[in-house]
């Protein structure tokens, strides 16, 4: 009988440590996701504004399919926002101006709010067109040739008015593109650079630069600490600007 009563006794204990190491596993993997659902808003906070391209492909009879304008969504640091919009053969057809704003969303996609205010688009004479458009947004990049693209991806989760987008495409989401040249070079140093997680030299290292390589670097975000923000091989961060000259 004890010997019943003990073996009762471990397989309840085995099956409560069972039960643990499921509930860790289960709570590892919500973090991860949690992680990976807000993994993009510094990296959406910081390429947000600039100008982005809104395209589609165009095929011509007998030739290859080429990549047309259709319009460029440019976002301004101070929350402003134009949106000119051309037709496949590059022709000027209308503009509109607004505002946007971001809205970082913990566990969830981000959210990006356009509000159309103005416009010259025959379609809406008098300037009355005015549309609000929210979309969830996240963004995809990479290094191609030496050319950092990158992809701002809305998808609408709601508004009035009538889709600037949707006018364009038929969709009610979008994909608008950037693409940019390395204009810096790494230089004044023995093997590499670190490419820093922060404007410090004491935060951590993202990656060893080598000497001689090719970034893109955006002075225009300002210098401080004596760094500057760069990209690397798809990667953000920070590098000292003493260790960087403009690329011929």
């Amino acid at each position: 009988m004890p010997g019943k009563a003990s073996e009762k006794a471990s397989e309840k204990a085995s099956g409560s440590a069972r039960f643990v190491v499921l509930f860790l596993v289960l709570f590892l993997l919500a973090l991860a996701c949690a992680a990976a659902a807000s993994a993009d808003d510094p990296e959406l906070t910081r390429i947000l504004p600039g100008a982005w391209t809104l395209t589609d492909e165009v095929q011509e009879d007998g030739e290859e399919t080429r990549t047309a304008d259709l319009a460029v969504l440019t976002l301004a640091e101070d929350g402003k926002l134009t949106f000119a919009c051309h037709d496949k053969d590059g022709k000027y057809l209308w503009t509109c101006e607004g505002t946007w704003s971001l809205e970082i969303l913990p566990d969830a996609l981000d959210r990006v709010t356009l509000l159309f205010t103005a416009t010259d688009n025959p379609a809406h004479a008098s300037g009355a067109y005015r549309a609000e458009r929210v979309y969830t947004a996240y963004s995809e990049s990479w290094v191609e040739d030496d050319i950092f693209h990158q992809y701002l991806i809305l998808e609408e989760a709601g508004g009035e008015g009538a889709a600037p987008f949707e006018e364009l495409t038929g969709y009610n989401s979008a994909a608008v593109h950037r693409e940019q040249g390395p204009n810096m070079r790494v230089v004044n140093c023995s093997n590499y650079v670190s490419l820093r997680a922060k404007r410090s030299a004491s935060s951590a290292r993202l990656a060893k630069v080598p000497l001689g390589s090719l970034v893109l670097a955006f002075p225009e975000s300002g210098e401080e600490n004596g760094f500057l923000l760069c990209v690397w091989q798809d990667e953000y961060g920070y590098i000292r600007s003493e260790y960087l000259e403009p690329a011929e």
